[in-house]
C-alpha cells in the first residue's frame, strides 16, 4: 500500500494535534494518507503504553487513514542517529508519500525536534538506491512540511491551512485520546483559533517548510 500524504509522530497524539485538518482535507481531495507514530507513549504523564497504542488506533481510524505504523522507540529519550533514520526511511520507501509531516524542528519538546530532524534525514536517506534495495529508491525526494506543537517556542507559520469544516471531527480524533484529551483539548482549541485568525476563518492549522515548494497549476503544493 502507498500513500500520498504521511504524517509522522513522536508519539501518539502528535499527528491529531498537529495536522488532522491536514489529513481529513487530503482524505476529501481523493488523495491517500497515513501516520507513523515513533513511539508508544509510555513515557506520558497519563497512560500506559497499552492504552496509548490502543487510543492511537482508534483515532487513526476516526481520520480514515488508509495506513497506520507505529514504532517501539523510546518514549522521553528519541535521539537523532543513523539508525532511527534508517527505520523511517524505510516505511518511506514501503509507504512512498509525495510529502511528509512532522512535528517542528524548533519545537519544545525534545522529542518532537529530533523527530523533525530525523524526517528530514529519512526523505535524504529515502532517495538512496543501495538503501533497502526490495524497494525501489524514492525519487523524487518527499517534501516536508513541519507543524508547531508547542506555544512554548511560538513560531509564524509558513502556511495556514483552513480547517474549520473539519474541525470537529479532528477534535473527535483527539477525543480518541481519553488519557490525554483533558490536558490537550485547551491547547489545540487555542492553536486551532490562532491559527485561523491569521486568515480571517474560524480554526486553522500552521506549518512550516525550510526550503521552497512547487506552486501547482491548481494552486496546490501537492
Amino acid at each position: 500500500m502507498t500513500v500520498d500524504i504521511l504524517a509522522i509522530g513522536a508519539h501518539p497524539d502528535d499527528a491529531e494535534a498537529g495536522c488532522a485538518g491536514f489529513l481529513l482535507k487530503a482524505k476529501s481531495r481523493g488523495l491517500r494518507t497515513g501516520i507513523l507514530v515513533l513511539t508508544q507513549g509510555e513515557m506520558g504523564t497519563f497512560g500506559d503504553r497499552e492504552v496509548r497504542v490502543a487510543e492511537a488506533r482508534a483515532a487513526a481510524e476516526i481520520l480514515g487513514v488508509d495506513a497506520f505504523r507505529l514504532l517501539d522507540m523510546p518514549d522521553a529519550a528519541l535521539e537523532f542517529n543513523y539508525e532511527n533514520s534508517l527505520r523511517i526511511t524505510q516505511v518511506l520507501r514501503e509507504l512512498r508519500p509525495r510529502l511528509v509531516l512532522s512535528p517542528h524542528f524548533e519545537d519544545h519538546h525534545p522529542d518532537h525536534a529530533a523527530t523533525a530532524r530525523l524526517v528530514e534525514r529519512a526523505t535524504y536517506l529515502a532517495t538512496r538506491p543501495a538503501l533497502f534495495p526490495e524497494h525501489e529508491p524514492l525519487i523524487p525526494q518527499p517534501h516536508h512540511l513541519t507543524f508547531p506543537l508547542s506555544f512554548q517556542r511560538p513560531c509564524r507559520p509558513t502556511f495556514v491551512l483552513d480547517i474549520t469544516d473539519v474541525y470537529g471531527i479532528k477534535q473527535k480524533a483527539l477525543q480518541a485520546h481519553g488519557s490525554q484529551y483533558a490536558p490537550i483539548l485547551f491547547a489545540v482549541e487555542i492553536a486551532a483559533r490562532y491559527y485561523g485568525m491569521m486568515i480571517t476563518v474560524a480554526y486553522g492549522e500552521g506549518f512550516l517548510t525550510n526550503g521552497p515548494l512547487p506552486l501547482t497549476g491548481e494552486l496546490g503544493i501537492i
